[in-house]
């Protein structure tokens, strides 16, 4: 996977917006015309939209090639958010019975708890070890010493910089219309699930 270009060095206004995407089936078909729920999805996605204020045509356009390395919509990328917030039950990955090493959707994280089917683990060497920085594109990872069971669900509460999984949500831009929704309203990433 790639890692979107770095925001932080570019020392212009830049605006980020993040929208939090659930997926919830309504029927209301009940014969007492009571609404019944399912949810499809158990972790939300998380879409982004980017805005530079005040960007050189030379920045702009390292995104516009990041753009078309990516082919548009179709190649998926990493983002970090800059800021250091708390985050709960964030999905980490699925046990398979045989991986160990584990992306963590986190860097620079803190006050890690980490969840195998809602059971807190152990770090330091008892459930896992921890590697800050050692996963794909410098997230944190971790190396569990048993592998988690085939469809276990593997979770983390922890305090840092969140990774999210993303991808463009646009197929079609020249580089002047991408400058110019850069600049003006931003450009939009649509969350996919961390793995």
């Amino acid at each position: 996977m790639a890692l979107f270009p770095s925001y932080s060095d570019i020392n212009y206004g830049v605006t980020i917006s993040e929208e939090m995407q659930f997926k919830t089936l309504i029927s209301d078909y009940d014969n007492l015309g009571q609404e019944r729920r399912k949810r499809k999805w158990l972790y939300p996605k998380r879409n982004i939209v980017i805005q530079y204020e005040y960007i050189s045509l030379t920045d702009a356009r390292t995104i516009f090639q990041f753009y078309i390395n990516r082919q548009g919509r179709y190649d998926a990328f990493t983002f970090f958010k800059v800021e250091v917030e708390t985050f709960e039950n964030e999905y980490i990955g699925t046990g398979d019975d045989s991986t160990v090493l584990f992306n963590l959707p986190c860097k620079n994280s803190s006050a890690r708890t980490i969840y195998v089917d809602g059971v807190e683990q152990t770090g330091g060497g008892n459930d896992y070890t921890y590697s800050a920085l050692g996963g794909t594109d410098g997230c944190d990872e971790i190396d569990f010493i048993s592998a988690p069971a085939s469809g276990e669900r593997i979770t983390i509460n922890f305090t840092g910089q969140l990774k999210i999984r993303c991808r463009f949500k646009e197929d079609n831009m020249s580089f002047d219309t991408f400058n110019n929704t850069l600049r003006n309203f931003g450009i939009e990433f649509q969350g996919l699930l961390n793995s």
